[in-house]
């Protein structure tokens, strides 16, 4: 015993070193595994995120067909709006031109005819 007793304080310095070392393994093994969940909180961080762009730009993509859609409804009905003023103003002529003629049968028959047309001309661009 007493030999094992001197060699431990001859070496007692070298054995310091080792406990130190073991520590500072220790500490590192600890530390990679802390960056290891890290890591794994990360991926799972940036799969959500890749998750939520994607939805993003279906998103985008869905809002800009709306808005081309809405602009070219608003387009259509800033092309129809003056003509349906035209086309009032068509039809309060033929009823004015009415009541200042006296209307016989043929004439009767074609301010008829052309309020068929007008009104034809409407249902057309309302169908566009």
């Amino acid at each position: 015993m007493v030999g094992s007793s001197d060699f431990e304080k001859e070496n007692a310095f070298m054995l310091s070193g080792f406990e130190a070392i073991l520590g500072k393994i220790d500490s590192l093994n600890a530390q990679i595994r802390s960056q290891k969940n890290i890591i794994v909180g990360l991926e799972y961080e940036k799969e959500q995120l890749s998750s939520e762009t994607k939805n993003l730009k279906k998103s985008n993509q869905f809002l800009k067909e709306e808005i081309r859609e809405l602009n070219q409804k608003l387009e259509n009905q800033n092309r129809i709006i003056p003509q349906n003023f035209l086309i009032r103003n068509k039809i309060v002529k033929i009823v004015s031109d009415i009541e200042d003629k006296e209307i016989t049968h043929q004439n009767l028959k074609d301010i008829i005819g052309l309020l068929i047309e007008e009104i034809d001309d409407c249902i057309s661009q309302l169908e566009e």
